[in-house]
């Protein structure tokens, strides 16, 4: 993934610098129903994955190994060294704030003792002296919780920091109070080195040296408007070298000089695109990471040396922080849950069977995707996924569709497929002409493992071709008093109309006939044709009573100033959160009467599933084995992003929600009743239609009825025109029907 699509937004890196998402150690079942069960634990030091020799010592042949290392209790690091062979590590934990150290190759964690008073811990850095010294105080603007998420705080922060020294058996001595506050919200220091008579510290816009009893002397800062901001620093020869990155992108990254007490502007110099991290190299070189792999750097020639290649080694790692040990390197991001670990072993190591993976994507796609397969191939030592992100959007720098489309036409299909949406767009890909049938690959994948009509509404042609991994739910809400079930009609849509409070309206202004059509489209599809047949059939007064009803409901397209009391509420669901939060607010928007999920007024109503991220099988593959394998893994798998597809894990899901083990954005508990989880269950079990799985039928509908709406055309002969044209389109998609 690249180091732009790990980033929400430039305001929160101005923040924190990164935003990470914690996770517990535990053991993770990767199966499907009715297959035999692997386990595969987390611990300091994991299973290494190997990849091809990388250089030699001697006679003995050497090749790097990629591991993901989670401190032992910590739900993400804030703060990280590495003296020698040990990891000393900061961050939090349900009782507050911890430090711990443990070696690199795995060993017993010890905890270190925290000053008093510490409510977050900054930054690390060894003491050249022996030991090393901490950073802490009080909480910053925007910090990582005990649960692993990411808060605000509600108010201005208090800004009392203080440097503690530990000797070097790890025991603190004294803590010294800074003179000064740094209540600024951008002031989340995240790295400090100790230099020459002081400390130089770090955060997205700051960069300050202060002296041995806290006073500082000199600083450095940068607008945030200007969208820069600095990510790393190390000091060399008493210069301190600090990389600088643009937050939007737009411009090559810097590597900015300065005098290492006075912070005097020394040069500047262009670093390569794309990096994202450094470190302390060998022989008076730097190291940087990017999204392709670790490399060193030499300053004086700007020539720069691969040292590891991330798509070799099964996962990326472009870490900020870089640390040099004798064994390899040690990488790290402030507020994510695990550090990695690159490390030289001896011999060759084992080969891998490589699959190939292309992702078609309509919008950029988010880490924690891709961080799927990554955690797949860490995950096992027989396969590897090699993927390729491609990306029919103007947005993010993956390959363009355009090029999956060639090679795929030249014969070079990939042997495995991922399509990722965010629903506002049509399919990159059409699955059912890229990939193979499911159902003998994967017989265990039934109704009763997928969420409820899933199955049966994937189902093309009697075959399966993709496996989905996380879906949206698309419904209408209406309140309980008016509308009591699922399965709304047009009558009962009228009936409720004539029923609804005096200065109510239909729908929000904003919903005009053509969008409310559009919203309506997949359902009419659903309704009127007969795809595996390769007939429709919109001739009907029922399908004329659907345009009427979108011209006669729609709003003018305007957006009031005061708040609408509507009869309908578009719910498009697309988490549990949004049925915890957003349920409460549905709960609110009918003036306490309930909620009801009504769905669509087509046929005898219906609400539509949306696959978000799914996984098909070349029809190329030769590699079933891995194939399963990886789609295995994946549906097991936990994503925030969309629903589960999987009925255990969303079932599973729920449950921590009912228990209050989930929270929102600024750590307030988020909690899903019995009686909402019992309207959402009865809502899936409603869905009869998929939405986007026929785009181009799509369109042809909403272009036809929006000539009806703006008056070109009757009912009638909407309805014979999109006949005709529909008619052709399927015999000309379908001719073996």
């Amino acid at each position: 993934m690249k180091q732009t699509y790990r980033r929400f937004c430039a305001v929160l890196l101005i923040l924190c610098l990164l935003c990470g998402c914690a996770a517990e150690k535990e053991v993770t079942v990767i199966s499907l129903p009715g297959e035999e069960k692997m386990a595969v634990e987390e611990q300091n030091a994991p299973e290494a994955t190997p990849t091809a020799v990388r250089g030699k010592t001697g006679e003995e042949a050497y090749h790097l190994e990629l591991q993901k290392c989670v401190p032992e209790n910590l739900s993400g690091i804030t703060a990280l060294t590495v003296l020698g062979d040990t990891i000393i590590a900061g961050g939090q934990t349900e009782t507050g704030p911890s430090l711990v150290s443990f070696p690199i190759e795995g060993g017993e964690t010890k905890t270190l003792d925290v000053p008093e008073g510490a409510d977050y811990l900054y930054a690390l850095c060894e003491n050249p002296g022996g030991g090393f010294y901490l950073l802490s105080g009080t909480l910053p603007a925007g910090y990582l919780d005990e649960r692993g998420n990411f808060t605000f705080l509600s108010g201005d922060p208090e800004g009392n920091l203080a440097l503690a020294r530990y000797d070097e058996n790890f025991k603190r001595q004294e803590t010294t109070p800074f003179e000064k506050q740094y209540t600024e919200s951008s002031a989340r220091f995240f790295q400090m080195i100790k230099t020459d008579g002081g400390f130089a510290l770090v955060s997205a816009s700051m960069l300050v040296w202060l002296d041995d009893s806290g006073a500082e002397t000199a600083r450095q800062e940068l607008d945030p408007n200007d969208g820069w901001a600095f990510a790393a620093m190390q000091e060399r020869d008493g210069i301190l070298f600090v990389l600088t990155r643009d937050l939007f992108g737009g411009e090559a990254p810097e590597l900015r000089a300065f005098d290492a007490k006075t912070l005097t502007p020394l040069e500047v110099q262009t670093l390569p695109l794309g990096t994202a991290g450094l470190g302390p190299g060998e022989d008076g070189t730097f190291l940087l990471t990017n999204s392709d792999g670790l490399s060193g750097y030499d300053l004086a020639s700007g020539k720069v040396q691969t040292i590891a290649s991330w798509r070799e080694l099964g996962a990326q790692a472009d870490a900020e922080q870089i640390f040099r040990t004798d064994g390899g390197y040690v990488l790290f991001s402030p507020n994510e849950a695990a550090l990695t670990l690159v490390l030289w072993k001896a011999g060759a190591g084992s080969a891998k069977q490589v699959l190939t993976l292309a992702v078609a994507a309509d919008c950029p796609v988010w880490y924690e995707f891709t961080q799927l397969f990554e955690n797949f191939n860490l995950s096992q030592q027989e396969y590897q996924i090699d993927y390729t992100i491609y990306l029919d959007s103007p947005y993010g720098d993956a390959e363009p569709m355009d090029v999956l489309r060639t090679k795929i036409m030249a014969g070079q299909s990939p042997d495995l497929f991922a399509f990722y949406s965010d629903g506002n767009q049509a399919p990159p890909l059409a699955p059912r002409a890229v990939c193979a049938d499911l159902r003998e690959l994967l017989p265990d994948v039934t109704d009763d493992s997928l969420l409820p009509g899933l199955f049966d509404v994937l189902t093309q042609d009697g075959a399966l071709y993709v496996l989905p991994l996380t879906v949206r739910v698309d419904t209408l809400i209406m309140p309980s008093n008016l509308i009591d079930s699922p399965g709304v009609t047009l009558e009962d849509l009228e009936i409720a109309r004539e029923k609804m409070p005096s200065g109510w309206v239909p729908v929000d202004s904003w919903n005009t006939p053509e969008n409310l059509f559009g919203l309506t489209a997949a359902f009419c599809i659903g309704r009127f044709t007969d795809r595996e047949n390769g007939t429709c059939n919109f001739e009907t007064q029922e399908f004329i009573n659907i345009l009427d009803w979108c011209r006669n409901w729609g709003g003018d397209g305007s957006t009031p100033e005061a708040p609408e009391k509507t009869l309908m509420k578009l719910g498009w669901i697309s988490s549990l959160s949004w049925l915890a939060s957003r349920g409460d607010i549905a709960k609110t928007w009918f003036d306490g009467a309930g909620y009801t999920y009504a769905g669509y007024p087509v046929g005898s109503g219906g609400s539509a599933y949306l696959v978000l991220a799914s996984l098909g099988v070349s029809t190329s593959c030769q590699n079933l084995t891995g194939a399963k394998a990886f789609l295995a893994y994946c549906f097991s798998g936990k994503q925030e992003s969309g629903l589960p597809a999987n009925r255990k894990a969303l079932r599973e899901e729920l449950a921590q929600y009912k228990l209050g083990n989930r929270t929102n954005w600024y750590g307030e508990p988020e909690t899903i009743s019995e009686a909402d989880e019992e309207k959402f269950m009865e809502l899936l079990g409603s869905v009869t239609v998929l939405e986007g799985m026929d785009k181009s039928l799509e369109d042809i509908l909403s272009e036809e009825a929006n000539a009806y709406f703006a008056g070109a055309a009757t009912a009638e002969q909407t309805a014979r025109t999109i006949q005709s044209r529909a008619s052709l389109y399927l015999q000309e998609q379908y001719p073996g029907a």
